[in-house]
């Protein structure tokens, strides 16, 4: 088949969007499918010959995070490539023209819902009332123009549905690399090589004011007044400073080591150096860091907020003193056990809860949802 991924976020950009969808394109190209990207240009952006960049701007205050996307070229570029299906990623600038783009080819569109976008209207400083319920809508009217919906988490779908959409929905679960995030041996020598203490939390991702990082770090000072506990943070973002500033108010910033922007298996042995992953993020849908430390063994302690709940065992975000006993209990047990549960996915990754599943599997569930789209056919593309 021939596929065109259309998406306002993707890689380099720090994201776990523009990781998953790098993931399912890959898997798709190794199982004998065309995919070509479009997506917006970026800084430090690569040149691939299946990648089509299109012109951005990064928003102000967003640090590259949010980009205002002009799809010029892209309804030509599409006609050339004759896909057979195009999958829409978020529902911006690119999102809206490749639906248009569907149309004017006669092609089915599968949407993919990543995020809760009302969370990220404080970057244009538009989070007051009526916004959030009326970008809420308007994601429900870009979602229903798409043949099927998927979205990690049930609370993402129930919440389009609550809002308007129509087009049939299902659960499919981020994929994540199993072959780069999985456990390691010699964790004390990691420890060594990375300057990690013994008794280390990690935080981990883009560094953003949505991820509710205050909370962490309030959290981190109970434990660290308790325990020789060290913060390890991995990751970069426009929150950054604010971030230090936090930490230094709470007398903690002696206790944090920052790491950067990591990737490949500088990631993965940073990961696996610290002994529990603390994520208070509230507006998650299905985090792919928090599935890839686990997938390499380490504990996790999330809030009870957005999508996590339907794939993590969690306490609630209005009790910081349980949170704070269960980071404490995990990071001086020594135990390596994540606390993950994962219900049973059918062969379409469609569940009332969602959990990570293999690489090869999103590829697999993703084309089976478009293969069984009424009217797939080559003939009904345009010429």
């Amino acid at each position: 088949m021939r596929i065109a991924i259309a998406t306002d976020v993707y890689l380099p950009q720090l994201s776990g969007i523009a990781d998953s969808i790098d993931t399912l394109a890959s898997e798709l190209r190794k199982a004998g499918h065309a995919v070509r990207i479009y997506a917006p240009r970026v800084a430090a952006a690569d040149d691939l010959a299946d990648v089509r960049r299109l012109p951005a701007w990064s928003l102000p205050g967003s640090a590259g995070g949010l980009q205002l996307v002009l799809p010029f070229g892209m309804l030509a570029d599409m006609r050339a490539f004759r896909p057979d299906v195009i999958h829409v990623h978020i529902f911006g600038a690119v999102g809206w023209a490749a639906v248009y783009a569907a149309r004017r080819l006669r092609v089915p569109v599968v949407g993919t819902d990543h995020t809760f976008p009302a969370d990220y209207l404080h970057y244009v400083h538009l989070g007051f009332r009526p916004l959030p319920a009326l970008v809420k809508k308007f994601a429900a009217l870009f979602y229903s123009r798409c043949r099927m919906v998927t979205a990690p988490s049930r609370s993402m779908l129930d919440e389009l549905a609550a809002f308007g959409l129509t087009a049939p929905s299902t659960v499919v679960s981020n994929p994540i690399r199993i072959g780069l995030f999985r456990p390691l041996s010699g964790r004390d020598q990691l420890k060594r090589k990375l300057a990690i203490g013994p008794e280390a939390v990690l935080l981990f991702g883009r560094l953003a004011a949505e991820k509710n990082l205050e909370l962490a770090v309030d959290l981190f000072a109970e434990v660290a007044k308790r325990r020789p506990a060290e913060l390890v943070v991995v990751g970069d973002g426009p929150y950054r400073a604010d971030l230090e500033k936090h930490l230094a108010e709470r007398r903690v910033l002696a206790h944090t080591r920052f790491l950067g922007e990591l990737h490949g298996e500088p990631l993965n042995e940073a990961i696996n150096a610290c002994d529990v992953y603390l994520i208070t993020s509230k507006s998650e849908t299905q985090s792919m860091t928090m599935l890839q430390a686990s997938a390499a063994g380490v504990p996790v302690v999330a809030v009870r907020a957005g999508g996590l709940p339907e794939t993590f065992a969690l306490v609630a975000v209005n009790a910081p003193p349980q949170l704070r006993r269960r980071i404490r209990t995990v990071s001086s047990s020594g135990k390596r056990t994540p606390i993950l549960l994962v219900p049973a996915v059918n062969s379409l990754g469609s569940s009332d809860r969602a959990g990570p599943i293999r690489v090869k599997g999103a590829g697999q569930r993703s084309l089976a949802i478009i293969r069984k789209l009424p009217d797939l056919s080559p003939t009904k593309r345009s010429s």
